[in-house]
């Protein structure tokens, strides 16, 4: 059975929504909530909480500015669950964009990452799938665009696999070189990429890379 890791920053998302992001799953492993819950706008929470067996990891504001103290203790649980628990896939809840070095982590070490958020969240193209939350009994699923277009994260990392796949004489690198490269060193699948087709990653960020037929059929590719 798939296990699954759901981690709520109740800071940023409203316990109204708890009952729907529960029932996309058949079975959570870990389930922990984060946030000042001696906070009279988080009180809701307990009831919430106590109902679905979520773990309540108080944070306490220390001072009157925003503090994202919460944030940093659900990325650390997060990463307790990486290295100390079996979890294939983790869910995070969370309109806050603070968490997409943390999505990009946890999908370079092969897991899946789903978002449940608002449809302002400016993050949620990087998580496998992301859901928004709304007022109707119902989750929408973004339509992903391609993270091609939009993740220079990957774009380094496809850069340094296109340099350490370069043969000597020509300086240039077969495409399915650096395909081997990426999921090897990096755990990058195409998917990952926006793509199908490596070359289409290629050709999208023609500004970066430049491209030529093999005589076996195949691609070669070179940094500009």
């Amino acid at each position: 059975m798939e296990k699954t890791a759901l981690f709520i920053d109740a800071e940023n998302i409203s316990h109204k929504f708890i009952d729907q992001i529960m029932a996309k799953f058949e079975h959570i492993e870990v389930k922990k909530a984060y946030g000042n819950f001696g906070a009279v706008q988080l009180k809701p929470w307990v009831n919430i909480c106590s109902r679905h067996a979520i773990e309540m990891v108080y944070q306490e504001k220390l001072v009157k500015a925003k503090s994202n103290a919460a944030d940093i203790a659900l990325t650390v649980g997060v990463m307790e669950s990486l290295y100390v628990s079996p979890i294939d896939t983790f869910a995070i809840a969370s309109s806050d964009s603070d968490f997409a070095a943390l999505v990009h982590f946890l999908r370079r070490n092969g897991k899946k990452v789903i978002g449940f958020g608002n449809n302002t969240a400016s993050a949620k193209h990087y998580f496998d799938d992301f859901y928004i939350l709304g007022k109707k009994n119902t989750i929408p699923k973004v339509k992903s665009k391609s993270i091609a277009s939009v993740d220079t994260y990957h774009l380094a990392l496809v850069k340094e696999a296109v340099e350490n796949t370069q043969h000597a004489k020509t300086g240039l690198s077969e495409t399915v070189d650096v395909g081997t490269y990426l999921h090897r060193i990096f755990n990058i699948t195409k998917k990952q990429l926006g793509v199908s087709k490596l070359y289409q990653y290629f050709k999208y960020h023609d500004q970066h890379f430049k491209m030529q037929k093999a005589p076996d059929g195949g691609f070669l590719v070179s940094l500009h």
